[in-house]
């Protein structure tokens, strides 16, 4: 009878047990539905906020907590009811933390600086004709900001191809919104990543198949960080135009603005246009003309009168002294460049004569100040050209920038004639690699960037001469440089990171140093003829690294693209 009596009371606990537990099981099990309904529920507002982000910029919080932004809950086993923070039902969270600023960006883009806000969104979740209210709270922290492009040593929205014939070192981050295809020369001359290598597709130490002037290299490739290094797939960086990364749309922030589009918006601000505070335009029918542009007067143009005369005959001539006409031969593209000129050293004069230091006085005070010096030029040369005539823009006298640097844009190909951005104060000079003390922030962006020597000579450098009559002389040039160029397709190679900056020269035995960023968005639309290095050119040693300047908010270009970016922060359970 004890032994009975000890059985049923051991059956019974075990009863008790098996019972409680089942229940617990079932809690547990109600609670974790809960908590993933709640985080279904802050992910459907994610999205609605990146898609509307990344295709031009976030709507104001209210946007997003309505219903029309929770999940649907067909074929859901247990039904919920969301509700916010607050506990109004059908609703969710969203709150901006403090306001839009510069910050140190964590994780995967660690060493970056980034501009804008952290977002917290929540959501509860409580289950409906269960018996229990077994709600869960979740909470995400995600930041959306920009990146400005030119803090990456490399930058390529379209596959990225490197194979240099030299030892080479990238000292910089490097990011490819598809793949790249690395490789080293050999082993005692590899090619090393001293930073972070990441592929929004993949990462390949061979080239790419439609590059046939590498074909059987493999390797060689260092990564001074080897752990989780190169990543692969990363995630795509977004441009801030269009509505996709392709091409055709990213080109756009070189073009002038669709009409109707706000300059103040981040839609408008998107286009480099915008951002110049010079505006200078050539056409067959008018010439040269020169605007000062500011949003915060009206009107936003104002054409700059011609601060140079010249009479001649009994004829007074009235013309820019920093910006004229001129004419040479692109050897590469076997075509006539009909280019606006910008010579930056009376560029300089003119912004400290009378005229200048006038506009320069709207750029920086009240009400009508952008914050800065003048800095920034977009050239849009739409003079009347033939087939074989090339439109473009030179630049050249360019050893002294002003206070505030210069960064200058246009659609159109650039050269750039001479040493670039060596001093500060004419005494002093920046011309070694990772030297760049005695510089400015400075940068190029257009459909290509030439690099001509100070002995190029547009009246004897005429077609058909022979490329080892175009001696050069040893160059610097200290900027950041966005351009196009034309892909590997299978019969031509696209020239590689390693021949980023077009040249014209016999440059053998003489060295182009360059202190800058390499950004790549699109294809050339204008410069289109394919690399070659025994035909045009011959190359010379290449002294390039990346400025370290440029990861500092105080060492960006004027006028820097800036990449879309979430950054997807902590989680939290309530």
């Amino acid at each position: 009878m004890g032994f009975l009596t000890v059985s049923l009371l051991a059956y019974s606990s075990l009863m008790y047990w098996v019972t409680s537990n089942a229940k617990v099981t079932k809690r547990n099990i109600l609670f974790n539905q809960s908590q993933a309904a709640a985080e279904s529920a802050t992910e459907a507002v994610l999205a609605t906020m990146m898609r509307d982000f990344n295709n031009q910029s976030l709507n104001p919080a209210s946007t997003y907590t309505s219903a029309t932004n929770l999940p649907s809950q067909s074929g859901w086993p247990v039904t919920f009811v969301f509700s916010d923070t607050n506990g109004v039902a059908n609703a969710t969270s969203v709150n901006a933390i403090g306001n839009p600023g510069w910050t140190n960006l964590p994780a995967r883009y660690s060493g970056l600086l980034g501009y804008g806000q952290n977002w917290v969104i929540s959501s509860t979740a409580t289950p409906q004709n269960v018996g229990e209210n077994l709600s869960a709270t979740i909470s995400q922290n995600d930041w959306f900001g920009a990146i400005p492009v030119f803090q990456y040593a490399i930058f390529y929205n379209m596959d990225l191809e490197i194979n240099p014939g030299a030892a080479f070192n990238i000292a910089g981050r490097v990011h490819s919104n598809n793949n790249i295809y690395a490789t080293g020369a050999s082993s005692g001359s590899p090619l090393t990543f001293s930073n972070y290598v990441e592929a929004a597709s993949q990462y390949y130490s061979t080239p790419d198949p439609l590059d046939p002037n590498n074909v059987g290299r493999s390797g060689n490739v260092n990564f001074t960080i080897n752990v989780n290094n190169p990543q692969y797939p990363a995630s795509t960086l977004s441009l801030p135009v269009g509505t996709n990364n392709s091409s055709a749309a990213v080109i756009g922030i070189l073009g002038i603005p669709p009409a109707g589009t706000d300059p103040s918006s981040p839609a408008g601000q998107a286009y480099e246009y915008n951002l110049a505070d010079i505006i200078i335009t050539n056409s067959y029918t008018n010439g040269l003309t020169v605007y000062y542009q500011n949003f915060n007067q009206t009107p936003n143009l104002t054409q700059v009168p011609m601060d140079t005369t010249n009479a001649s005959g009994g004829v007074t001539n009235r013309y820019y002294s920093f910006v004229t006409n001129v004419t040479f031969y692109d050897y590469r593209e076997q075509d006539t460049v009909k280019a606006v000129q910008l010579d930056v050293g009376k560029f300089n004069t003119w912004l400290t004569n009378t005229l200048g230091r006038g506009f320069n006085t709207l750029n920086t005070s009240a009400p009508t100040s952008k914050g800065h010096g003048i800095d920034g030029v977009y050239v849009y040369n739409g003079v009347q050209i033939s087939g074989s005539q090339l439109p473009a823009v030179r630049v050249m006298n360019g050893q002294q920038l002003p206070t505030n640097g210069l960064t200058v844009a246009t659609p159109f190909p650039i050269y750039v004639k001479g040493d670039y951005n060596t001093t500060t104060n004419g005494t002093t000079f920046s011309t070694a690699l990772g030297d760049t003390v005695n510089t400015r922030p400075a940068g190029f962006m257009g459909d290509a960037v030439t690099i001509l020597s100070t002995n190029w000579n547009d009246s004897t450098y005429v077609s058909g001469l022979a490329v080892g009559s175009r001696t050069p002389a040893n160059i610097t040039v200290n900027a950041a440089c966005l351009q196009g160029i034309v892909p590997s397709n299978g019969a031509h190679y696209s020239g590689g990171v390693e021949n980023f900056l077009r040249l014209l020269e016999n440059w053998t035995g003489y060295t182009v140093t360059y202190n800058g960023s390499i950004v790549v968005l699109f294809e050339s639309q204008y410069a289109t003829s394919f690399w070659g290095n025994t035909t045009y050119y011959n190359a010379p040693t290449r002294k390039w690294g990346f400025d370290t300047k440029f990861s500092q908010q105080s060492g960006l270009p004027p006028m820097t693209p800036q990449v879309r970016a979430i950054i997807r922060g902590q989680w939290a359970t309530h």
